[in-house]
């Protein structure tokens, strides 16, 4: 298919893909409302107007990739959020399953207590 040719169709059909994918095909709806998604679909539709123009693509490409990253990173930084609350709290739940399995353990790594105060450990000198 030439790039003349594609029809970009937008967010709900890579939505509902990836949300089905997923297991959660009932999130697609606030996934569709995700305003850096929304703005890197506009910018992929600019894209293919822009190629069936005869115009080049990549600087608009290159802002869509943009939006990607922080879309990226924002479900990284949440994944690192539920995670470090998950841990803190010794919930049993995990990122991946929700609830853990009983007897399976919640913490990976020891947490850092704050020093009590008057303790000395967070005293100036």
């Amino acid at each position: 298919m030439s790039r003349l040719e594609f029809h970009f169709r937008g967010v709900p059909e890579f939505v509902d893909a990836e949300s089905e994918k997923a297991g959660r095909p009932e999130l697609a709806g606030a996934a569709r409302r995700v305003p850096a998604l929304g703005a890197l679909a506009t910018l992929c539709a600019q894209a293919v107007e822009a190629a069936a123009d005869g115009r080049p693509a990549s600087d608009i490409l290159r802002q869509a990739a943009d939006f990607r990253d922080q879309l990226r990173i924002a479900a990284d930084a949440a994944d690192a959020m539920l995670s470090a609350v998950s841990r803190g709290c010794d919930a049993d739940w995990s990122l991946e399953h929700g609830p853990r399995p009983a007897g399976a353990s919640s913490r990976g790594t020891p947490r850092r207590r704050r020093p009590e105060p008057g303790s000395g450990a967070n005293d100036e000198s």
